[in-house]
């Protein structure tokens, strides 16, 4: 737990509300929200009265614990993943999977460019690429979900859509993207009923209502809540992603204040659109470094900010409010540096905290998650399965207890060296040549991270071969073409 003055805090949280105001632009949501009670001001910013906020946190208490045990499951599968599995009803089955199974999500929300290991380089993400990186999901059995990566040589109109029903004829893996344009909604709608079979189902969307700092609820999420509600996708994500000492005050406290006003703003207007809708709200802060410019999460002020934020809302504003175990390395190539920096935020997140258990974050993402690598991803999962295997129990029988063989050797002092318990169960927790445990002293240089990204490439390209295509039932396939079909007419 973070030591804070809590009560002055959300004091001056809800001053800012009330000094400030949120910008809305969306007419109808304007009206809707002075409809409730809300004021706009001189500036055209709409005030939000305490009043509001107490109907506001009074409902999310309904739904606190429910919305706790949600994102008890987050810092092992990430937010994105984790909101597919419960918009799909899967929640205690992963739980379970979990348990005895080793996943994780690959790249985050999705890139937007691609690192070139082999070239030593970044690119726009294309349609090979696209494709290519759909195979190695598939291929990787311990990917679980990935996200649909951004393809920059295909008409913008209609790229979310288009993107994902080719995605769908690559993997079965591949789950909830931002619509970006509203209008997309009903399409991503729709293609999820064509795959399920079951009306109105969302689960092919997903993505937050991003709030521009400071406390502008802009155009393109505000014409995206107003779409979901029109539809039925009553799930509603408002996040602030302030940059401390840019938009936001330099100072934790003053960051934790205007972070907690954008966001508990952002869902008040929600709650005025859609009061039995489902409301949460993400804090994902970065720091400009003076020095350098760089703008990263790898920092205690970002970590701080983003935990405190979040315990501001379960002591003050009634939960609901989810943060990354850690959002994505600055560095801009694979390699040691993106790996300290996304174990950096773990442990600080442990450390504030107190969860032991907080898993290493990374997933293959670069550059604040707008490059992936998939040769950091397979360092990140080495890293990730290391982890796995530490458990806190451990196995007593007559195997593992070897009581007869013990004594007689104990008594004899003799080695257990050559027995043929040692040699079944050596290193039956966890063995890696990638991430060796011990280096031998005529290693000749094998723990250098040159040749530990070598294997990395290597090894995912290698999955990439091995790809066989998931089956989708053909009636579903020329359901989907003739949707792109309709979507192409009406976008492009």
């Amino acid at each position: 737990m973070i030591r804070m003055d809590m009560e002055l805090l959300r004091a001056k949280t809800l001053q800012v509300l009330q000094d400030v105001g949120i910008e809305v632009q969306n007419e109808a949501l304007v009206k809707v929200a002075l409809q409730r009670g809300c004021r706009q001001l001189p500036t055209g910013r709409i005030q939000i009265p305490p009043e509001l906020i107490e109907e506001l946190v009074a409902c999310q208490e309904k739904t606190r614990s429910e919305d706790d045990d949600d994102q008890s499951l987050h810092p092992f599968c990430g937010i994105d993943w984790t909101h597919w599995i419960m918009w799909t009803g899967q929640k205690q089955q992963m739980k379970k999977r979990l348990k005895t199974e080793f996943l994780m999500s690959a790249f985050d929300c999705g890139p937007t460019r691609y690192y070139d290991y082999q070239a030593g380089t970044d690119k726009p993400v294309d349609t090979d690429i696209f494709i290519e990186m759909k195979k190695f999901a598939q291929a990787t059995p311990e990917i679980g979900y990935i996200s649909t990566w951004y393809r920059q040589d295909v008409p913008e109109g209609t790229e979310r859509i288009a993107s994902l029903i080719l995605a769908l004829r690559y993997t079965d893996k591949v789950d909830g993207i931002e619509a970006i344009n509203p209008a997309v909604i009903k399409y991503l709608v729709e293609i999820g009923e064509i795959m399920s079979g079951n009306p109105g189902d969302a689960r092919y969307l997903a993505g937050s209502e991003c709030l521009i700092s400071p406390l502008i609820l802009e155009k393109r999420s505000a014409d995206d809540m107003v779409e979901r509600e029109r539809v039925g996708v009553r799930e509603y994500h408002m996040a602030s992603m302030p940059t401390m000492g840019v938009n936001f005050p330099v100072t934790p406290a003053g960051a934790v204040v205007m972070s907690a006003a954008e966001t508990l703003g952002g869902m008040a207007v929600a709650y005025c659109l859609d009061p039995e809708g489902d409301i949460t709200g993400r804090m994902i802060s970065t720091y400009m470094d003076m020095r350098t410019a760089d703008t990263t999460a790898a920092n205690p002020e970002s970590i701080i900010v983003d935990l405190a934020v979040k315990q501001l809302f379960d002591e003050c504003f009634g939960g609901h409010l989810w943060t990354e175990v850690f959002f994505s390395p600055s560095a801009r190539e694979p390699g040691l540096l993106a790996t300290y920096q996304n174990f950096y935020g773990a442990a600080g997140r442990a450390s504030l905290t107190g969860d032991a258990k907080t898993p290493y974050p990374g997933m293959g993402t670069l550059h604040n998650g707008a490059l992936g690598s998939p040769t950091q991803f397979m360092l990140d999962m080495e890293i990730r399965k290391s982890q796995f295997f530490m458990k806190d129990e451990i196995a007593v029988n007559e195997d593992t207890v070897p009581y007869a063989e013990m004594v007689r050797r104990a008594a004899a002092k003799q080695p257990f060296l050559d027995t043929d318990h040692t040699l079944t169960h050596f290193r039956e927790l966890w063995n890696s040549d990638l991430l060796p445990l011990t280096v031998p002293a005529t290693a000749g240089g094998i723990g250098q991270e040159q040749k530990m990204l070598d294997r990395c490439e290597e090894r995912w390209r290698a999955n990439v071969e091995k790809w066989v295509p998931p089956e989708i039932d053909e009636d579903k396939l020329k359901a989907l073409t003739k949707l792109q079909e309709r979507a192409e007419k009406e976008f492009l």
